[in-house]
């Protein structure tokens, strides 16, 4: 009981730093006074999850990183990010979006004490290098598919000449395209690692249920591939982008995190 209480009160606690510096910062774009307030409690969130993380990965018994804690560790990733781009003022309304989605991810995570397998054990480097640069893929390519979700709702109120609606904070239709093709370049270099160190490492992928993982995330490889390199020789852009974006994004959320619920909750098997 007092477990699950710690569990609930860390919960509320992390959706109410996350969701309280999602707001601080999207509001410090007009008004500067609220930045520095913004920032601290940004930083709080990000300590106080951090410090939840670690907890989980220090404990002495065998643990299998499980859906909910994956979930949460993206939801660190993408705070992390959130900081990252709340430094150049014009991006963040992008950033607001992933430390409210952090605010999501950690809440839903956190509210479930991490899953354990009798026949698992720390996972050693290897596995952690695996982990780390997965997840930072996905929270890249999270974000890329935030700012894809932008685009499309900016560019319909432009389209609809509704543009009295549009908030003062968005940044213009060309820095954010920019900004979703940096995010994609550089989450398609750590998705490639991220496959490179899985393909390196595991020995069977039959035997340690990764092989329906490994398919999608070659194929969600395979979309952001053709995108930039369409990109580099042909100009894509516009709404095509945009949904090729959408849906390498789909099949690797798919890949990460539709795989293991179902391993997960439907088999009650786990990766590795």
């Amino acid at each position: 009981m007092c477990h699950d209480l710690r569990l609930v009160i860390l919960a509320v606690t992390l959706f109410a730093l996350y969701a309280a510096s999602s707001w601080l910062m999207l509001r410090s774009v007009n008004n500067r006074r609220l930045e520095p307030i913004a920032w601290a409690v940004s930083l709080a969130a990000l300590f106080a999850h951090s410090d939840a993380l670690v907890a989980i990965m220090r404990s002495s018994e065998g643990f299998a990183i499980g859906l909910l804690t994956a979930i949460s560790l993206l939801a660190w990733t993408l705070a992390v990010l959130g900081c990252v781009i709340a430094i150049d003022r014009q991006h963040r309304v992008l950033s607001s979006i992933l430390l409210a989605s952090a605010a999501i991810g950690s809440t839903a995570a956190e509210t479930t004490s991490p899953q354990r397998f009798a026949e698992t054990a720390a996972p050693g480097w290897e596995l952690t290098a695996h982990i780390l640069l997965s997840m930072a893929a996905a929270a890249l390519l999270f974000a890329a598919a935030a700012t894809a979700t932008l685009f499309v709702l900016l560019d319909r109120r432009l389209r609809s000449r509704r543009i009295a609606d549009l908030p003062s904070a968005l940044p213009p239709l060309d820095a954010l395209e920019k900004v979703m093709f940096r995010l994609i370049a550089a989450g398609f270099v750590l998705l490639t690692l991220a496959l490179f160190t899985g393909f390196v490492f595991v020995t069977n992928l039959f035997a340690q249920h990764l092989f329906q993982k490994t398919v999608l995330s070659i194929f969600a490889w395979a979309l952001f591939g053709v995108l930039l390199i369409g990109r580099a020789m042909f100009g894509w852009r516009g709404r095509a982008a945009v949904y090729w974006t959408l849906a390498g994004f789909a099949v690797l959320a798919l890949a990460y995190f539709g795989s293991k619920f179902i391993l997960e909750d439907l088999l009650g098997r786990h990766w590795g």
